[in-house]
């Protein structure tokens, strides 16, 4: 299957169910979040599964930061990724980008959160249409987007993110996989996660002397 990642990134995964079964199996988030999900904001209790290692005083401050946008995005979070991207006009998609850059930011202020502590936390009570952006996808990004400053880089790059989820062999093959993946109980942004995750993994220096069978960048 082939996917894309910011447009930019080009990469085929040959087995995808395989490297996704693999990463659930050893990844204690999997067990204690993607398969038994609770509702609402029950999901906040989560946090602590997830490995950003974030006090709990710290996700209060988070939490009640998030309530005031809390009924808006959980509308969006039950319509789904799909309604996101092929159902809401586009100024209800950049209205939601915008709100959701917004709320990041707020989050990025707070002591000890930045934006990889703000966007896993989002994740965790807002899973169908909130991503985790990660340091690495950071980095990554930041290669592509030299303009990248803080300030409005976060409606920047979610827009990016989610311009990439329109692309039609990534779409299709999130959908496909979606499907045959139904057992596990994850969303298509989750499993998008853990592929480029898997990619930009397979890059780094720690193993890059590995070579690579099931995943690859194409260009």
């Amino acid at each position: 299957m082939i996917f894309t990642l910011f447009k930019d990134i080009c990469f085929e995964v040959t087995e995808p169910e395989t490297l996704i079964e693999s990463y659930c199996f050893q990844s204690n988030f999997y067990s204690k979040y993607d398969f038994d999900r609770p509702n609402g904001d029950e999901r906040y209790h989560r946090v602590r599964f997830i490995g950003a290692r974030i006090k709990e005083d710290v996700v209060k401050k988070c939490r009640s930061r998030i309530s005031e946008y809390g009924s808006y995005l959980s509308t969006i979070d039950e319509r789904g990724l799909d309604w996101l991207l092929e159902k809401a006009t586009v100024d209800e998609r950049n209205s939601f980008i915008s709100n959701l850059s917004e709320l990041t930011h707020r989050l990025d202020d707070i002591p000890l959160v930045g934006l990889s502590r703000a966007t896993n936390i989002l994740h965790t009570r807002f899973p169908e249409v909130i991503p985790m952006v990660d340091n690495p996808l950071q980095k990554e990004y930041k290669k592509l987007r030299k303009e990248w400053r803080k300030g409005d880089w976060h409606q920047m790059l979610f827009k990016d993110y989610y311009d990439n989820l329109l692309e039609k062999s990534t779409s299709d093959n999130l959908q496909e996989l979606h499907e045959r993946l139904s057992y596990l109980n994850l969303t298509k942004v989750r499993i998008f996660d853990i592929l480029w995750w898997s990619l930009l993994k397979s890059e780094s220096r720690e193993y890059k002397k590995i070579e690579w069978k099931t995943i690859r960048r194409i260009h």
